[in-house]
């Protein structure tokens, strides 16, 4: 089971003192520490996804949710270890995805780039299949790429403590991973909308049903107010 959430931020207000009670206390003082208005909604709007998420599909647990960070910084819920969520954001968009299993999540907006940042940060076959692209696709190679790399580093708990090129994408008909010379059971969801790349990395080699859910911030902020009922 994967649940997929997306909000689009523009328009939420993160100074209102009403969201003080709708999130967790650690995650209001990492909210204003942002000095741009968007940062702080976007800060805001993954952990009011994640709220929403939970009182959805466990309507027994009271939000806002307390969760702390492992030793790579990882988010986990410690009063319940079977729930695995991740959370993502870019420009306009906060992601939330929710699983009984680990998993990883990447969002990016496609702005363009400096072709030599591929040659940089990825494995010399993923930078020579993004050169076999023809030029208009190679801005699109370059962030299927990159969503599914931060995606997996995410779910294995590395984070950007695992090299982008300590592992190498196979692209094809289907994703495989290679980490150490061996395939790793991981597989994968990508998707891309408006100008965005959308990735999710999650434990195992069986196919997914993922269909992303976009959310109403008037919608999340009814959900928050029946979880303080």
């Amino acid at each position: 089971m994967i649940k997929l959430y997306l909000m689009k931020i523009s328009g939420l207000e993160p100074d209102d003192i009403k969201w003080k009670k709708h999130v967790s206390p650690k995650r209001y003082e990492k909210m204003l520490s942002y000095r741009q208005k968007k940062d702080r909604a976007l800060s805001l709007g993954v952990e009011l996804l994640l709220n929403a998420a939970l009182q959805e599909l466990y309507p027994g647990i009271r939000c806002p949710v307390a969760y702390v960070e492992d030793e790579n910084g990882k988010p986990y819920l410690p009063d319940y270890p079977a729930i695995y969520f991740n959370l993502s954001h870019a420009e306009e968009f906060a992601v939330c995805a929710l699983s009984d299993a680990a998993l990883g999540v990447d969002i990016e907006y496609c702005a363009d780039i400096d072709g030599d940042i591929a040659r940089s940060y990825f494995t010399s076959q993923e930078y020579e299949y993004i050169c076999g692209k023809p030029e208009s696709k190679r801005l699109d190679a370059f962030y299927d790429l990159w969503v599914l790399k931060e995606s997996y580093m995410k779910a294995c708990g590395a984070g950007f403590r695992l090299a982008l090129d300590a592992f190498c994408l196979q692209m094809g008909d289907s994703i495989t991973l290679i980490q150490d010379g061996q395939i790793q059971p991981c597989s994968f969801f990508l998707t891309q909308f408006e100008n965005y790349k959308l990735a999710v990395c999650y434990q195992g080699n069986e196919d997914a049903s993922i269909t992303p859910i976009f959310c109403e911030q008037q919608n999340l902020y009814l959900t928050s107010k029946k979880s303080e009922e």
